[in-house]
């Protein structure tokens, strides 16, 4: 599992970030923006501005075992927007993700290497465009089109909750994962977006959690223009 590390804060920097966080998370911002630019294609603003909010998250809040990628009880990280995927490939590569073969036994070796990040988007690699489930050892599903992730993060919430009612004993818990998916504007002006979230907030499944990237700029202009969704009443749940 993961585990904070403190460290004397940086003067002048957001909230006075410690300084051990600082480095991690402008090295997630580097290997994206670098890998980025050697492709001469992608997505860097998404994975750089989000940078902050992945690095708490896997850091502080996301239960897994980089070792054990599979274990069926993690936490599960989905990454709906997935043109960011830079974003989850330097996740797995600077949190030590062990890869895993075809037939789901890890092996040791890491999930995504700097040689893998170097080819980033290239034929063959194991960091394509998209992040790819069953390619990629630690992408819990492929995504691409957007809100897909999202529609796909409310069917694991609600299997989660199917195997602890199945299987879950009282003072033992065998499922008792959360689901994060983090979305942005585009993904929420899709129709099987909406339909997810209704969906959602009627079974009122609390282990599932988007973080909403409300960056307010699409690539057709600003969000007012396009969205005009009040994005919280959607994921109320029914009285």
């Amino acid at each position: 599992m993961t585990t904070a590390t403190t460290s004397t804060p940086v003067a002048g920097t957001p909230g006075d970030v410690p300084e051990i966080d600082a480095l991690a998370i402008n090295t997630i911002r580097t290997l994206s923006m670098d890998a980025v630019q050697a492709a001469n294609s992608g997505h860097p603003g998404t994975p750089m501005a989000l940078a902050p909010v992945a690095y708490a998250l896997w850091q502080h809040r996301l239960r897994y075992d980089p070792a054990d990628p599979i274990w069926p009880d993690r936490d599960r990280f989905v990454l709906s927007n997935g043109h960011a995927s830079m974003l989850l490939y330097s996740l797995l590569h600077l949190a030590g993700v062990k890869a895993v073969n075809p037939k789901y036994e890890t092996t040791g070796a890491p999930a995504v290497t700097l040689e893998d990040i170097r080819q980033f988007r290239q034929l063959d690699s194991r960091c394509p465009g998209h992040p790819e489930y069953r390619w990629t050892s630690g992408v819990e599903t492929t995504t691409g089109p957007l809100g897909q992730g999202i529609a796909t993060s409310v069917g694991m919430s609600m299997a989660c909750r199917w195997m602890g009612a199945r299987y879950n004993r009282p003072g033992f818990k065998l499922f008792d994962h959360s689901v994060f998916a983090i979305c942005g504007d585009g993904c929420l002006m899709e129709g099987v977006s909406n339909e997810a979230a209704s969906l959602a907030g009627h079974l009122g499944l609390s282990n599932l959690c988007w973080i909403y990237d409300n960056n307010r700029i699409t690539i057709e202009g600003h969000t007012d223009r396009r969205l005009l969704e009040a994005v919280g009443c959607v994921l109320r749940r029914d009285p």
